[in-house]
């Protein structure tokens, strides 16, 4: 489904929610006016464009061009700016709170995207290879599982087109965020084991138009072509105790709308991070046991560490790590979350929003 931003009530945004469960992504558009223009903007005080140079540069059949390793390096790791979040949280604030709860973290930095020229594939962004993955594309992987540092499963990512292109589309595998953790290390489009996940979706770059997908959502980017591809992707996270940043209450009353959805949501995608967040706050009815793969996994893993009992936590990781499907033993995941402390001031502060 596509949701429009502009004309969105209960009803769409429920079905907005619910697709989002069950494919673990929504397509957005309508928002040529109101988010659009906040990543283009940024993107060119980063490069020191003028409005002239900047609309060149986003014509998708522009002549080749290439960045300087600097210029590069200045859009593959852009600043949130608090500006930037609170308009962020203003115009989509309602779809985020369906999707990850009411209490959320903004990224603190996003990367800007101006895929074409080499199309040689790369694994990992933050500067490897002198920031080329600002213009090659990204190899398949699933953002929870690549990252370097644990965050949460249940974040999101927020795709936005700022150009409209008919190449270098958004690859995404739907349902592969119910399959657990498939992959540590990134995958080649002509990698066998994609014929396990179903046929991908991939969508173009439209200006005003984005995608929301879930942070173990397969994805990478589809195939090159001749045209110019210009993209933004920023992340929200549902409270998670290893960010320093700040979280914001993106809706009234949080602690009621965090009780209400814990005792509504079935939806496994839907209902972990309201029980991520139940977990760090000490609220009660968290799960203990879940299912093989599933999600909630990873609210078992923070309920059992929060409890001071790492041993059984670190059970529940394994338990998260597809071993039939993925790519990586769950000892590549244990090495990598596993032992790492919280951010204590995040949970402080919180739990200080909610009294």
């Amino acid at each position: 489904m596509i949701l429009d931003i502009r004309k969105m009530d209960r009803e769409s945004l429920r079905e907005a929610q619910a697709h989002y469960g069950e494919h673990g992504y929504v397509r957005l558009t309508g928002l040529q006016e109101s988010v659009t223009p906040l990543f283009r903007d940024v993107l060119a005080a980063q490069l020191g464009r003028d409005e002239v140079a900047m609309a060149e540069l986003l014509q998708a059949d522009g002549p080749p061009f290439a960045f300087t390793r600097d210029e590069r390096a200045a859009v593959s790791r852009i600043d949130t700016s608090p500006e930037l979040a609170t308009a962020l949280f203003s115009e989509v604030g309602d779809l985020l709170a369906a999707l990850i709860g009411p209490l959320a973290h903004v990224s603190s930095t996003f990367h800007g995207q101006f895929k074409g020229g080499e199309t040689v594939g790369v694994g990992m962004g933050g500067g490897i290879e002198d920031f080329m993955e600002v213009q090659r594309p990204y190899l398949l992987h699933q953002d929870f599982a690549g990252a370097r540092i644990p965050t949460s499963p249940s974040a999101v990512t927020f795709w936005v087109g700022v150009n409209t292109s008919p190449d270098w589309k958004l690859r995404l595998y739907p349902k592969t965020h119910k399959l657990g953790l498939l992959c540590h290390e990134w995958m080649e489009l002509n990698d066998e084991r994609l014929a396990l996940f179903g046929d991908p979706v991939e969508i173009p770059a439209n200006e005003g138009d984005a995608v929301m997908f879930n942070a173990l959502l397969l994805h990478g980017t589809g195939e090159s072509g001749p045209a110019r591809r210009v993209s933004c992707d920023i992340r929200f996270f549902p409270l998670c105790g290893w960010l320093p940043s700040t979280v914001h209450s993106i809706v009234d009353r949080p602690l009621d709308a965090l009780r209400a959805a814990r005792n509504s949501l079935t939806d496994e995608t839907l209902r972990a991070p309201i029980l991520e967040v139940g977990a760090y706050l000490g609220e009660e009815g968290g799960v203990e046991i879940a299912p093989p793969q599933s999600i909630l996994n990873w609210a078992a893993y923070l309920t059992a560490l929060l409890e001071g009992d790492p041993d059984t936590a670190s059970e529940h990781i394994a338990r998260f790590v597809n071993d039939e499907l993925g790519i990586d033993p769950p000892a590549a995941y244990i090495e990598k979350f596993h032992g790492r402390p919280f951010e204590q001031q995040t949970l402080d502060r919180a739990k200080r929003q909610l009294v």
